[in-house]
């Protein structure tokens, strides 16, 4: 994974993009800033833009449990690339685990609802530009909104090789929770971003790559809620969700979702959990 991807690819989709009304969707143009090796780089590495593709639910599913049983896809292998996306030596890595905790749980069963599954989330059927989506990946961002995204992650993330661990990445992540476990009981998680940009304890990422990274954390349980079981543990259902967020006291501001949305200062960080993904797998 070349540092530059992201640059490449901001050159492409951070421009108007053309409605193409036979095809009913927005396509983006080579820009003439392109050069003949940053094209040839992503045609290597299947990130040529306009990637579009259409997805229905059962046939995405049956995609997703497919990857429940490949052998690359364990523990060992995303933790790496979250731990590399932590330090900022590979923020493409950051979205894997989010994307993999999905999946740990991921029933079969048969879609429920109208444009969306109440079960998974999936959507009934939606075109979708494969690669505009792993563009906010390479560019740092995580997010846990969108399960059909996690498919189009976790299919590309397969392609990458395990990154080599070593213990100042371990302590990188060490640091963040310990910096987070001296929130004031009252504290949000807007007010945690910001304590931690003021502190620079993620530098070089803005305000929606951090909130991404707590996200994850959420996800895994290490940043504990009150309101349910973490993905980790448990698989929630769409609808579920949508519920659990309706009798929550309050959102600490729009632009955080559940599990995060759920945290407190009080709640602190929950180092069981931090040990049993991250430290016993290690010493294993």
């Amino acid at each position: 994974m070349k540092e530059n991807i992201a640059k490449i690819l901001k050159k492409i989709y951070d421009q108007d993009a053309d409605y193409k009304k036979k095809l009913d969707r927005w396509e983006h143009k080579i820009p003439k800033t392109l050069t003949d090796s940053e094209l040839e780089g992503l045609k290597i590495l299947d990130l040529l833009p306009n990637q579009f593709e259409v997805f229905e639910h059962d046939t995405a599913l049956q995609r997703l449990m497919n990857l429940k049983n490949h052998k690359k896809l364990n523990l060992p292998f995303v933790n790496a690339l979250f731990l590399k996306g932590i330090t900022g030596e590979n923020v493409r890595g950051r979205q894997t685990l989010m994307s993999f905790i999905y999946l740990k749980h991921l029933p079969e069963h048969k879609f429920q609802g109208n444009e969306s599954c109440e079960i998974c989330g999936l959507p009934k059927k939606e075109t979708l530009d494969k690669t505009e989506e792993l563009y906010s990946y390479y560019s740092g961002h995580s997010w846990n909104e969108l399960p059909l995204h996690f498919l189009v992650e976790l299919e590309e993330a397969l392609k990458f090789d395990q990154p080599e661990i070593t213990e100042s990445d371990h302590q990188k992540l060490a640091d963040l929770l310990s910096f987070i476990d001296g929130a004031e009981e009252g504290e949000t998680p807007g007010q945690l971003e910001k304590r931690i940009a003021k502190n620079k304890i993620l530098p070089k990422t803005d305000k929606y790559q951090r909130y991404g990274i707590l996200q994850t954390l959420a996800e895994c349980g290490i940043l504990p809620n009150e309101y349910f079981e973490p993905a980790f543990d448990k698989f929630s259902t769409q609808k579920e969700l949508w519920e659990i967020s309706k009798k929550m006291k309050g959102s600490s501001r729009s632009d955080v979702i559940l599990p995060l949305a759920g945290w407190r200062g009080v709640n602190k960080v929950n180092f069981k959990k931090y040990k049993e993904i991250f430290v016993d797998l290690m010493e294993s």
